[in-house]
C-alpha cells in the first residue's frame, strides 16, 4: 500500500481522489459533502478537510485552482502524480509487468530511470 493511502488521513486521501476522478474541479464545500458519504468519513470537518487538502496540493498530488472572481471559493482538481497513485493502489507491479508488451516495458524503464537518476543528481548536488 502507497503511504498516500495508509491510515486515517489515507481514507480520506482516497476519497478525495475518488471524488475529483468523477468531477473536477471541486471546491471544498463539495468535496467536503461527498467524502462524508463514506464510511468512517462521516465526521469530517471542513477545518481537517482544508488542512488535507493544504498537504496533499504540497506534496503535488492535487492542484488548487484560484477564483476568477473576488470572494469566490477556491476549487481543486487530481494531478498526474494522483492519478498514477491510484493506478499504482489498484495494479499490483506484477500485474503491470505480465501485461506490457516490450515497447510498453521500455516506456516504464525510461520513465523509472527518470525518476530515479533525478534524484541521484539532485543528491549529489547537496
Amino acid at each position: 500500500m502507497l503511504d498516500v493511502f495508509s491510515g486515517k488521513a489515507g481514507r480520506t486521501n482516497a476519497a478525495i481522489f475518488i471524488a475529483l476522478s468523477v468531477e473536477s474541479p471541486q471546491t471544498i464545500k463539495q468535496l467536503l459533502k461527498k467524502i462524508t458519504k463514506y464510511e468512517g468519513l462521516e465526521e469530517t470537518y471542513y477545518a481537517s478537510l482544508t488542512k488535507r487538502l493544504r498537504n496533499l496540493t504540497e506534496t503535488g498530488l492535487i492542484e488548487g485552482i484560484k477564483p476568477n472572481q473576488k470572494g469566490a471559493p477556491a476549487s481543486y482538481q487530481l494531478c498526474v502524480k494522483a492519478v498514477l497513485a491510484m493506478v499504482l493502489e489498484e495494479n499490483s507491479m506484477q500485474a503491470i509487468f505480465n501485461q506490457a508488451t516490450n515497447i510498453q516495458a521500455a516506456h516504464i524503464l525510461l520513465a523509472v530511470l527518470n525518476v530515479l537518476l533525478s534524484k541521484k543528481e539532485s543528491n549529489a548536488e547537496s
